[in-house]
């Protein structure tokens, strides 16, 4: 695994001030989105939940759930991301509220995973946003490195559900950064 800290900065990388649970549960209260606080994928989790309308959006709806679970020194995987990715769209799925999805309505999930490591093919895959298409709903996986404190994100806007992907960005600078 090639040290996280060698790379040259980029696009899909940034810091992420000494990132962990309860200040990304400050932040989202901050920005009044806090729900609260459960277990995914056998995880602590803090969960914001924010409800938003935009004309520019084509008049939709948009539900998005942010997820942030602590992985502590366990190395994240590719497979850890799309288990927590699974249960927290199942979750937001669940827990939304609103217009019925598909109907002028999107649900988006953004899934955070702290841990002191990463491994490279995590990276790769939340910055090249590999999660897949979901039937009118996003899944944006995200990877903090706690011992680095670096985040690892999407570097460009998909073309499927290109108008909400800035929105996804914002809301994560504004939990990590």
């Amino acid at each position: 695994m090639e040290n996280q800290r060698s790379r040259p900065a980029d696009r899909g990388r940034y810091a992420a001030n000494s990132m962990n649970l309860h200040s990304i549960k400050s932040r989202l209260e901050s920005k009044g989105i806090f729900l609260s606080e459960d277990s995914l994928c056998g995880r602590p989790t803090v969960i914001g939940y924010e409800k938003r309308f935009r004309w520019r959006w084509f008049a939709t709806q948009l539900n998005t759930f942010v997820v942030a679970a602590d992985y502590g020194d366990e190395t994240l995987t590719v497979q850890s991301i799309e288990a927590l990715l699974s249960e927290a769209f199942s979750y937001a799925k669940k827990h939304y509220t609103g217009w019925p999805r598909g109907f002028q309505s999107g649900v988006g999930t953004i899934a955070i995973l702290l841990s002191s490591s990463i491994d490279d093919d995590a990276i790769k895959y939340c910055r090249e946003l590999k999660a897949g298409k979901k039937w009118a709903g996003f899944a944006v996986p995200v990877a903090i490195g706690t011992s680095s404190n670096e985040t690892f994100v999407f570097d460009r806007n998909p073309m499927w559900g290109r108008i909400y992907y800035p929105h996804f960005k914002k809301i994560v600078e504004d939990v990590v950064s």
